[in-house]
């Protein structure tokens, strides 16, 4: 049958829970409540890890949930954009490098 404008596709809606479905959801999130700090925690540890390939990641978790995913409102108009550049290392310039560039490793 083709689409109808303006009618439903589902005119009877979304089953009801029945109480017991309702009292699993209501556990399972209480669960998942419990896990927050702890998850939260490991995710901080890996931003931390200077040597995690998830760290950029974490990072972007932390901020996305922290300041929302569009954090262009936090640029004030005076400002220059922030732009982060990515750029992988070659382990020999890395020897080579002084101790300015400690950040690194």
């Amino acid at each position: 049958m083709p689409f109808q404008a303006g009618a439903s596709g589902n005119p009877k809606g979304r089953p009801k829970r029945t109480a017991e479905q309702q009292e699993q959801n209501g556990k399972f999130k209480e669960l998942l409540r419990q896990a927050t700090i702890p998850a939260l925690n490991g995710i901080i540890e890996i931003a931390n890890d200077k040597r995690s390939k998830d760290r950029l990641n974490a990072c972007k978790y932390i901020i996305d949930k922290a300041f929302g995913a569009n954090t262009e409102l936090l640029i004030d108009d005076e400002m220059e954009p922030l732009t982060i550049k990515i750029v992988t290392c070659d382990p020999k310039i890395k020897k080579d490098m002084g101790k300015d560039d400690d950040w690194i490793n």
